[in-house]
């Protein structure tokens, strides 16, 4: 792993970026705020954009436009999980032309219940019907919810589904209830290990996505030595809204 961290800064940042899905996620967030927001990926040159359905379409159209080389993923019943997987089945199947990748929250409340049986079944459902249309699937687990047996098992269902992507989290938990259970929020390495642990027991490929609370440079190296992946887009990604201070940050290393 440190043979990546100590690439040279300009082939570092390059690398950094092209694992990162530039997310944009704010219920207010303009059309016009969403094309700026786009150019913004473009010049950083990250992997992608993470954004809600509603401006799916004016995305790959804007993108198309431009030719910018950038993958859509769009997040789906975000960010709570509560929808039931005839309606989650709906929703991408609506969007299969606009979208390149989905990022689903998984059904916590079920978690939360010990119905281990219907979010496995969820999941397979949904997994089926990505990769059947040719698209990347990423589960959001939203660690800050669940206890280390409900991580544990959780994981589990995920990475033994064929699913492309572990994710952390939505970064919009609540803290209060986060809290209570002893939970820090966001993204964190410890969790990270545990997602990388369970996917060496599996004999998984799944990746891992770090998202969340995803603020610097020394965040972003503990995160990836904790996940035993390197900086490749297929086996690991990085959901950051503070993409320009991360960029900026690791201009300053030169």
């Amino acid at each position: 792993m440190e043979f990546y961290i100590n690439y040279m800064e300009s082939t570092l940042i390059g690398a950094v970026m092209g694992v990162v899905d530039h997310t944009l996620l704010k219920a207010y967030t303009s059309e016009k705020e969403i094309k700026r927001f786009i150019d913004e990926a473009a010049r950083l040159k990250t992997y992608g954009i993470c954004i809600h359905p509603l401006y799916a379409k004016i995305a790959r159209r804007y993108i198309t436009t431009k030719g910018y080389p950038l993958k859509i993923t769009t997040t789906v019943d975000f960010p709570l999980g509560v929808l039931p997987t005839t309606a989650r089945i709906k929703m991408m199947k609506s969007l299969l032309k606009e979208v390149d990748e989905f990022d689903f929250v998984v059904q916590i409340g079920y978690v939360k219940s010990n119905k281990f049986k219907l979010v496995a079944k969820d999941i397979s459902k949904l997994v089926e019907n990505a990769h059947q249309n040719g698209k990347i699937i990423k589960f959001i687990v939203e660690d800050a919810y669940t206890t280390k047996q409900e991580k544990q098992k959780l994981y589990e269902l995920v990475c033994s589904s064929q699913a492309d992507f572990i994710k952390t989290s939505t970064g919009f938990a609540e803290p209060e209830y986060s809290n209570s259970i002893g939970n820090k929020l966001g993204a964190t390495a410890e969790n990270v290990k545990l997602m990388a642990e369970t996917i060496k027991r599996l004999g998984s490929k799944t990746g891992i996505k770090a998202a969340g609370g995803v603020r610097s440079y020394d965040q972003i190296k503990e995160i990836l030595n904790a996940s035993g992946k390197t900086l490749n887009p297929k086996e690991f990604r990085l959901g950051m809204s503070s993409t320009i201070r991360v960029y900026e940050e690791m201009q300053k290393l030169k």
